[in-house]
Parts: structure tokens; C-alpha cells; sequence
């Protein structure tokens, strides 16, 4: 497979999903770590004339945009992307139980629901490298692997890998973005229905109600 991506000028490059991996060739038999599967979401552009063929691949890092070779190229590479980021998050071998808890939350804002203010929750969406409740990980799973990865904290296996991508991120860091424009009217408390929760949630996350804008 060969990709264009913008974020590096124009070069056209070869790349390949790779274990837990997207790489692209460097230099023979030297590959270069990309995207790392597990924390990473995939989804289309939109409707933009000047991006065909294109889709962005999301992370806790950012967001990049690659553009396939044709429209049916991208379809292909965005389903093969999405079917490895599952498979790699099923092949994950636990760390010790309990020390990767206790590490999610010590980071600023994860002793508390992201999107409720809950206290300790045991959920995770890894991609937004943020914590939340059972009750809010009920709505992120009914958005789709697409909107958030929903992970617990103590039924899931963890790497690593993945708490060093939460650790970039946490509650408070990404609620200053994407609840920046939340009134106090807007919030949802633990105490919220779940037509509130699920209301609020698609609010966030989908419609980018509250989100500020770099």
C-alpha cells in the first residue's frame, strides 16, 4: 500500500499495518512507527473538494490526514485500520492489576468522571485519554469504536503503551478543550439521567458543541 500524507510535505510513502502498528518505509527493511493502533481512531474528512481519497487517523498526540491512492483505497485502508485497532487492543497482556489504576488516577483530573465528576471511576476512553464512570461508559459505547475506545480499568488488560498515551492527556487537560465553551448549565452531574448523560455526551464528543478551537 503507498499513502500520501500531508503532514510531510507531499512524500508519497509506503506503508504497512505492522502487529500493533502503522509504519512506513524509510530506508530498506527500516521502518518508521507511525500510528500506534490501540489508542489511535480513524475517521473520514468530510466533505472537502481539495482532500479526496483522504482520512485522518486520531490519537491522544493529535491528528494527522493521509490520503490513499484512490476513494476505494481509502475505504479499504480505513475498514483494515479499524479491524487491527480491535485486534490489538484484544491481544494486550495485562500489567499487574491494580498499579495501572492507582497511575490513571494520579493524573490531573482522573480521581473524577470527565464528563460527570463521579468519584474514582473504573472506565477509560483511550483514545481521549480520559477516565469515566459506568454510568457515562454506557454512552460512549453507543457512539461507536469511531467516537471513543471504552476500556475498564480493571476488567480490561493494559500495556504500557497505552497508560503512557493516558498519561499525555487526562481529565483536566482535555475537558480545557473540549468542555472550554460548557456553561454550568450545560454540565451533567453524577447524578443525571441517562437522556441527560446521552444528550450531553453526543453534545461533546460529536457535535463538538463546547470545544475550543485552537
Amino acid at each position: 500500500k503507498q499513502w500520501y500524507q500531508r503532514r510531510v510535505r507531499g512524500i508519497l510513502m509506503y506503508c504497512v499495518i505492522d502487529d500493533s502498528w502503522l509504519k512506513c518505509l524509510v530506508a530498506e527493511d527500516d521502518f518508521l512507527e507511525l500510528e500506534h493502533l490501540p489508542t489511535t481512531t480513524v475517521k473520514p474528512v468530510g466533505n472537502e473538494a481539495s482532500r479526496n481519497s483522504c482520512f485522518y487517523m486520531v490519537s491522544p498526540k493529535g491528528k494527522r490526514c493521509y490520503q490513499a491512492l484512490t476513494e476505494l483505497d481509502r475505504r479499504n485502508w480505513m475498514a483494515s485500520l479499524t479491524q487491527s485497532s480491535i485486534n490489538a487492543l484484544q491481544r494486550t497482556n495485562s500489567t499487574t492489576q491494580g498499579d495501572h489504576v492507582a497511575r490513571m488516577h494520579a493524573i490531573a483530573g482522573n480521581s473524577v468522571c470527565a464528563d460527570c465528576g463521579a468519584p474514582d471511576p473504573e472506565w477509560a476512553c483511550i483514545d481521549h485519554g480520559i477516565t469515566i464512570c459506568i454510568d457515562c461508559s454506557g454512552v460512549h459505547r453507543s457512539l461507536g469504536v469511531n467516537i471513543s475506545k471504552v476500556r475498564s480499568l480493571l476488567l480490561d488488560n493494559w500495556t504500557d503503551d497505552i497508560i503512557t498515551c493516558m498519561e499525555s492527556k487526562g481529565n483536566s487537560r482535555f475537558n480545557e478543550r473540549y468542555e472550554h465553551h460548557a456553561s454550568a448549565a450545560d454540565k451533567i452531574s453524577s447524578n443525571s439521567s441517562r437522556e441527560e448523560r446521552d444528550a450531553f455526551i453526543r453534545r461533546k464528543y460529536v457535535e463538538k458543541a463546547f470545544y475550543r478551537k485552537d
